[in-house]
């Protein structure tokens, strides 16, 4: 359903900043992900992150809002909670996106949503804009099999999610509730269930992904991707659960796409960014464990110096002018249709570009 828009990219609302980048050759990114722990209650088989090993480490609460107001400052216009581990696990996860409000900036999480209690519902739901759920199974079983929790836990976890739906209609809040699926070889005969359930328990939307490999160290591994032919049959069953207040979003882009560049370089640094448990500051997020591609830390230097920064520039100028992105980089990563956006801008390979 185009109006959530998950399978590409809306630099085109953001004209001005667009403009700006291709004036100067850079800008004050649109969108930050924070991540506030490093640490999860979940170890799901395909985590990106396993090999980092979920650090027991978070970011200073009051640094974080300082950060906040700094980034509004900078005309950073959205904030993802989101990252190596599990948002809700920061005791002062309120207090951010509640900051995030008060200086105008969107604010989104994405969770698993098991630590999600009524009283922290109420406490952070009026603050966001959006709840993503990650909800990889059909069934208590499956649920178990590819989070890595007990049984028990599936069950807890959609009751959580019907709790956020009341607390949403009560308070008469706007915030979008959805979930994201990704798609395995382990859980792909129990999508449509887990689609099911979680319309039955009231979220606005189910997306349904692509694993992506965001490093060779991952622990995870997909042989190959998961046939096209076998996806539609699936496909087709899921949307036929669409109707007024439920949407089955397919990142069809993302499955049938999968690992094709038409660009070179990245030029999409610019306008995201992601900020790990420890305060780094880095290029995107499956580089923000490699000092290479890290601009700076927040935790000892302000984010408009970071930005501006000798190092930041340097590790810039590489991304947009050497970093093979075909060789290198992960498939359908963060900033992938935003380099196809900013790619033809910048070198149209369609003729006669004046004739609108």
């Amino acid at each position: 359903m185009r109006r959530f828009m998950m399978d590409g990219h809306k630099l085109m609302y953001h004209p001005d900043r667009v403009a700006e980048f291709m004036e100067t050759g850079d800008c004050f990114p649109l969108y930050v992900e924070i991540s506030p722990v490093g640490s999860c209650n979940h170890r799901c088989l395909f985590c990106a992150y396993d090999y980092i090993g979920h650090p027991n480490r978070r970011l200073d609460g009051n640094r974080t809002l300082t950060l906040i107001d700094e980034l509004a400052e900078c005309g950073v216009r959205s904030i993802l909670f989101a990252g190596e581990g599990e948002p809700l696990l920061h005791p002062d996860l309120g207090r951010m996106v509640g900051r995030c409000r008060e200086r105008g900036i969107d604010a989104g999480l994405f969770t698993n949503g098991q630590l999600l209690s009524e009283e922290l519902a109420e406490t952070i739901l009026p603050s966001l804009l959006f709840v993503r759920f990650s909800f990889n199974g059909g069934s208590a079983e499956n649920y178990a099999a590819i989070h890595q929790v007990s049984t028990r836990v599936f069950n807890q976890v959609v009751g959580r999610i019907e709790q956020a739906v009341q607390i949403r209609e009560r308070q008469k809040l706007n915030v979008d509730l959805g979930a994201q699926f990704v798609l395995l070889p382990e859980n792909l005969d129990f999508v449509f269930e887990a689609a099911s359930r979680l319309k039955s328990a009231g979220i606005d939307y189910f997306v349904v992904k692509p694993f992506v490999q965001q490093s060779e160290q991952q622990g995870y591994q997909l042989k190959e991707p998961l046939p096209l032919l076998r996806l539609e049959s699936v496909f087709s069953r899921l949307e036929e659960l669409n109707d007024r207040d439920f949407s089955v979003v397919i990142r069809r882009n993302a499955f049938e796409g999968y690992g094709q560049r038409n660009y070179s370089h990245c030029l999409g640094t610019s306008f995201i960014t992601a900020i790990n448990s420890g305060g780094d500051v880095a290029s995107c997020l499956p580089y923000w464990d490699r000092p290479e591609f890290v601009y700076g830390n927040i935790q000892n230097t302000s984010f408009t110096e970071i930005w501006h920064g000798e190092n930041r520039k340097r590790i810039k100028q590489h991304i947009e002018e050497e970093l093979e992105v075909c060789r290198v980089c992960p498939p359908n990563c963060r900033p992938h249709a935003i380099n196809e956006y900013l790619s033809e801008i910048r070198w149209p390979t369609a003729k006669h570009v004046n004739f609108v």
